[in-house]
């Protein structure tokens, strides 16, 4: 045999072993890249909602004069945020309301009413990237409770003290609420109706069901925000925020809540110690349906629990 074919019959199957990992760099650069597309794209996804439009509800609606108003969060964005003034003539109180993700401050009408009959002020706003206000992106209450904030820096420069003021927050707005009452002693008292305890664990726990997608889509979806967005959903974390609130709360949760489920009630109840004043799980109602379900029951429950904790 000449040299010649011995080198060919020794160069071949190094060609062959090159060409092998070729074709799997490809591949794994094709899986890469798939990944990244596919979690950059969820990223954008899970914190987008296009809940813009507010209907054709007003506060007059349910016979309530009204102040069309905005006030700026107080993060650095400095988002403008729309909402509503509800006066109560010679009202000392006021209650911030705010609404749940993929809602505006129409959602909270029928409870506001209620409560302002009861001698509240009652402020109503659309929290960033929903309703008429700025911004484009939801975040689970990581910078939404930057605009409670924002709504408790109004309040007060109307002249309310913050021993008179409370927050009532449903599902994303109660993560919010508390959120905000760990960050300041302005909000004496909340209502916390419907919130999850960790938004990062709940999501993790529901990604598949929710999204269709395999579980192991969810690291690079939350590193895609993260990066990209500036969105950390570890930092939406009620359970480790009540721990530090600046007043009072009083929990709420429905039995057939299929969205958070009642476990999160209990966590927050147990992490709150000394906090949670008042706790009520409602028998048989859905995700924030206990108002609709008991609406005497729900008003006169809250009413009595802001009398009590909010300066008159």
């Amino acid at each position: 045999m000449s040299v010649l074919t011995v080198e060919k019959a020794v160069k071949k199957p190094h060609s062959k072993s090159r060409r092998l990992w070729k074709v799997l760099a490809v591949v794994f650069g094709l899986i890469v890249t798939a990944y990244c597309a596919i979690s950059i794209y969820g990223a954008y996804s899970f914190t987008t909602t296009g809940t813009r439009d507010l209907g054709p509800d007003t506060p007059t609606t349910y016979g309530m004069s009204f102040q069309n108003i905005s006030f700026k969060s107080t993060d650095e964005a400095q988002l403008t945020l729309q909402g509503w003034w509800i006066p109560r003539p010679n009202a000392s109180r006021v209650l911030i309301m705010v609404h749940a993700k993929d809602g505006t401050r129409t959602f909270m009408l029928p409870i506001s009413q209620k409560l302002w009959e009861q001698d509240y002020n009652i402020l109503l706003f659309d929290m960033r990237g929903e309703g008429q206000s700025d911004g484009e992106r939801v975040s689970y209450g990581q910078y939404e409770q930057y605009d409670v904030l924002g709504a408790v820096s109004y309040v007060k420069s109307k002249g309310f003290k913050p021993g008179s003021i409370g927050v009532v927050g449903w599902s994303m707005g109660s993560t919010a609420a508390i959120l905000a009452m760990s960050q300041t002693g302005d909000i004496k008292a909340g209502v916390a109706d419907s919130s999850f305890a960790d938004f990062e664990r709940l999501a993790n726990e529901r990604f598949s069901s929710s999204t269709g997608l395999p579980g192991f889509f969810f690291p690079g979806i939350t590193t895609a925000a993260r990066l990209l967005l500036n969105i950390d959903v570890s930092k939406a974390s009620p359970e480790a925020a009540i721990k530090n609130l600046g007043g009072n709360l009083f929990l709420i949760h429905g039995t057939k809540d299929a969205e958070i489920p009642v476990r999160d009630f209990d966590l927050l109840r147990k992490a709150g110690g000394k906090n949670i004043v008042e706790a009520w799980l409602v028998e048989g109602s859905e995700h924030v349906r206990s108002f609709r379900d008991h609406p005497v029951e729900y008003v006169q429950r809250v009413t009595a629990f802001f009398n009590r904790e909010l300066n008159s």
